[in-house]
């Protein structure tokens, strides 16, 4: 019986908490458009798909900027990049 009147208790205070609840906020301005991400190397902004030099540890190397999950990086290929 006593812990009926318990529960009674917190049921009829559950609106009284809810009120005190943290609001849940989200990671990014809802704004935010995942298209507009861009790539950055030698001081420039690349978008999706766009290929670039970048020096390695092999040589310079042609990398592609990609999404990979939710972050923006380069794929680095295992062509040299062209002499110019």
């Amino acid at each position: 019986m006593r812990s009926v009147v318990v529960f009674l208790g917190l049921v009829a205070a559950a609106p009284a908490l809810a009120h005190e609840m943290p609001t849940v906020q989200t990671a990014q301005a809802p704004s935010h458009n995942p298209l507009e991400c861009y790539c950055r190397a030698q001081g420039k902004m690349f978008a999706v798909g766009e290929k670039v030099c970048l020096k390695t540890a092999e040589g310079p190397k042609l990398a592609q900027c990609q999404m990979e999950i939710n972050v923006m990086s380069w794929s680095i290929t295992d062509i040299a990049c062209p002499e110019t």
